[in-house]
């Protein structure tokens, strides 16, 4: 009796440490925009501040998108919170509305909704902040380190993550970046412009970066993105702890993180075919790419000398042929 009493002690103690993190769903409202957010919240397991990551869903998408990235980074210490995006979220294709799916969801592709997905980030950092300065906040409000924050998105989310960055545009707003953010993570990006303009766009983007994208990220919405323009974000970039990693066969979709293959909805929405990733190879990328951003955010929030040195000695062998690794 004592032996099965200590073994289940012994289980039930090692379950509670590796206790999945606590998912929300909650909405907040940004009462100065009249526009309420979508979030999805996972909050690790503890009691102790942990770094913040954001992501931001591309075009279309919803707060359930990065689910893959979402649940690996909090399982390791992370407070993720995903951001939905009124306007280019969802709601841009389902339902009833005028004209095809395809044509409904490039309305959304706006630089007027670009400059609301990045209030909405910065609504949300100004929110934590807020919040924590009262005691009646809940609790995960307290969790979050706010001098320790990292920014991600896929492809529309990738090109808001950018503009937070510090990309630059044509126009009377030249810089919409966020200096409170510490990192960066864009999953199929891709540039904007001529590339003699290149220097000037993308050569103040200072802070930590990281490109993930694929040989087989295509166009999706036809705005001219490829998997060459993808990878050339790298090159846009001044060196200083960028990073890139090009998956070969990696589609557009495999790098949304979604929690199965995207590619079905995505055809279905654009009415096209595009070349897949397959269910093997999807599986692949997924698991290289977890560990390869949970160093990277090891490395720049939480000042993991190892983690740093990994990403310049150990990806390639990693990799182990099913991708390119770049740094500079």
């Amino acid at each position: 009796m004592k032996q099965w009493l200590s073994l289940f002690v012994a289980v039930y103690c090692c379950a509670a440490l590796h206790a999945a993190p606590q998912v929300l769903d909650i909405d907040w409202k940004d009462s100065a925009r009249e526009r309420t957010l979508p979030l999805k919240i996972r909050v690790p397991e503890g009691a102790t501040q942990v770094p913040l990551v954001i992501f931001s869903h591309g075009l279309g998408g919803s707060r359930e998108g990065g689910k893959a990235w979402g649940e690996h980074w909090s399982a390791n210490g992370y407070l993720v919170i995903h951001v939905q995006h009124p306007g280019s979220d969802e709601s841009m294709w389902k339902g009833p509305g005028e004209g095809a799916p395809k044509q409904r969801l490039a309305r959304g592709a706006t630089p007027e909704q670009l400059l609301g997905r990045v209030d909405d980030v910065r609504f949300v950092i100004d929110e934590l902040t807020r919040l924590q300065s009262k005691s009646d906040a809940p609790t995960w409000t307290k969790r979050v380190d706010l001098s320790r924050i990292a920014m991600t998105g896929h492809s529309f989310g990738a090109r808001t993550t950018m503009a937070l960055a510090g990309e630059r545009f044509p126009g009377p707003i030249k810089s919409v970046a966020d200096a409170r953010i510490k990192a960066f993570i864009v999953f199929s990006p891709t540039v904007q412009g001529a590339k003699k303009t290149w220097p000037e766009r993308y050569g103040l983007m200072n802070q930590p970066f990281l490109s993930v994208t694929g040989s087989l990220d295509e166009d999706v919405m036809g705005n001219g993105s490829n998997p060459k323009n993808r990878a050339a974000v790298f090159d846009a970039q001044n060196a200083g702890d960028k990073y890139r990693v090009v998956f070969a066969d990696g589609d557009h979709s495999v790098f949304s993180g979604g929690a199965v293959r995207e590619a079905a909805w995505l055809n279905r929405v654009t009415g096209e075919g595009h070349a897949n990733t397959s269910v093997a190879t999807t599986k692949v990328i997924h698991e290289k790419t977890s560990t390869i951003t949970l160093k990277y955010l090891d490395a720049y929030l939480k000042g993991d000398a190892t983690a740093k040195s990994w990403l310049a000695t150990e990806v390639e062998k990693m990799l182990g042929g099913v991708g390119e690794w770049s740094y500079k």
